[in-house]
């Protein structure tokens, strides 16, 4: 049974996520940015207890921290200097710009981390096949390739390990050769695979005449309440990206860090609209938390 935000249209699914990256991409503040990287992580947490996170972490936090350091290293614009770094300075301007660079990478990679769990194949084919059916079919299969690609080739490395072929062991030359062969038997797996597939398809009568196609999902009145309730908010952050609330201006001259007036509002309305599958999802285990005291 699907429960909590999987259990939601997948317009309105995609929508939100959609939302959330642009979001966090349109307000370059410390402060938005920080809220949304806490959001999103515990937006993971609460979708498979992080297992989708601490898979990528590696990622997730080498490719951000190589931007922090490398944009205060390699921009030396900046009124505010921390050091010397040999004959260049360090500026607290490059290190806030690459900190919020590195943030931002961070919001979107945690965000398609969870919206890889949300939108399954199912729901992207029937959200784009209708319009754009080779575009969506070549798009699911490009988003499948690569981890179907990782799981072959570890089973490779595991049968091949086996008769004594490594690429971790020997001497250069033998691993090459070694790597070389579980490519070579990965691609003959997969053109095999394809073929076979293309087969099926031919005698199923694939593209002869146009497919009538099932409809497992349906707007219900909690989707258009998530959809009135998204649009409401994303409206509000789009408008606060529009007054520039929400960006600090680095060059010239360096703006406040803390956040005045009317920000606080727009990182309100940011929460809001980047936290909504987390209200649903804490609201959904209150629910069932109760319901299982009372039998």
């Amino acid at each position: 049974m699907k429960k909590g935000i999987h259990s939601y249209h997948p317009f309105v699914c995609f929508l939100y996520f959609a939302g959330a990256m642009v979001s966090a991409m349109l307000y370059q503040h410390p402060v938005f940015l920080a809220a949304g990287a806490v959001l999103f992580l515990i937006l993971n947490i609460l979708l498979d207890s992080g297992k989708t996170v601490r898979k990528w972490q590696g990622m997730m936090i080498t490719i951000p921290v190589f931007f922090l350091i490398l944009n205060p290293l390699t921009n030396h614009r900046g009124s505010h200097i921390f050091f010397y770094f040999g004959a260049n300075p360090v500026t607290l301007e490059s290190f806030l710009q690459g900190l919020m660079l590195a943030l931002t990478l961070f919001n979107l990679m945690a965000a398609f981390a969870a919206y890889n769990q949300v939108i399954t194949a199912e729901k992207f084919l029937f959200l784009f096949a209708k319009w754009l059916p080779q575009w969506a079919l070549l798009a699911m299969l490009a988003m499948r390739f690569v981890p179907l690609l990782r799981r072959r080739l570890y089973e490779i490395e595991m049968v091949q390990r086996g008769k004594g072929q490594s690429v971790t062991e020997g001497t250069f030359i033998q691993r090459v050769r070694n790597g070389l062969e579980f490519v070579q038997i990965l691609l003959t797996w997969s053109l095999e695979e394809a073929i076979q597939t293309a087969d099926s398809m031919a005698a199923r009568g694939y593209g002869i005449q146009k497919r009538s196609r099932y409809i497992p999902f349906r707007m219900m009145g909690k989707d258009w309440f998530a959809m009135v309730y998204l649009l409401v908010f994303g409206t509000a952050v789009a408008f606060g990206w529009w007054l520039g609330d929400g960006v600090l201006a680095v060059y010239p001259i360096l703006e406040p860090l803390l956040l005045q007036g009317r920000e606080w509002f727009f990182l309100l309305m940011f929460v809001m609209f980047v936290g909504f599958p987390i209200g649903i999802q804490v609201r959904e285990a209150l629910l069932w938390r109760y319901w299982k005291r009372k039998i």
